[in-house]
Order: C-alpha cells, then structure tokens, then sequence
C-alpha cells in the first residue's frame, strides 16, 4: 500500500498538536514509523512557522498603527506650536496698542 502523506496530515489536523506531540514523545502508535514520524515533525514544524508568520504579521500590523498614531500626535503638536505662536504674536500687538495708548494720554 503506498504512503498517504495527505491523509495522514489530516489525522494530524485532527489529532491536533499537542497529542501529536505526545505521541512523538510516548514512541507510541506510527511514532516509531519513519515515513509518519517525519511526516509528524514537519507538519509540526509548519505549525510553528504559521504562528510565527501570524504572530510577525500582528506586530508588523501594531508597528503601523504605532507610526501612525506617532505621526497624527506630531501633526497636532505643530499645530499647536503655530498657534502659541500667534497667540505670542496677537499679544505682542496688544500689548503695543496699549502702551501706544497710554503714551498718548
């Protein structure tokens, strides 16, 4: 009978991987087979790879969302810089009107 790679990455799928993981551990069933043991540990290996490409695709995703936020709060500081600066400016005027004022008197 010839070797059902796929199927027996179902059973895997199925199996999920801690008890997969045991049985490699135990030596028990097919574990001692080598077509399926080998079969087990890439497939692990593949499912260690997925969490890491997920986990590396959130953080790049957070990294993002970091920048952006990052971006937004300079866009609102020198908004806020130009605006004391006029502040600075408009009382600067006003404070000249008014000695103007009172030199006048």
């Amino acid at each position: 009978m010839a070797w059902d790679d796929k199927g027996f990455r179902e059973e895997l799928d199925r199996l999920g991987e801690r008890e997969v993981r045991a049985i490699l551990a135990r030596g028990d069933q097919w574990a001692n087979l080598e077509n399926r043991r080998n079969t087990a540990n890439d497939w692990l290996r593949a499912k260690e790879e997925e969490r890491s490409s997920a986990a590396a695709a959130r953080k790049e995703v957070r990294e993002e969302e970091s920048l952006s936020i990052s971006r937004r709060a300079l866009a609102n500081s020198e908004r806020a810089t130009r605006i004391s600066i006029i502040a600075i400016l408009l009382s600067g005027v006003v404070a000249i009107v008014e000695v103007i004022k009172w030199l006048s008197k």
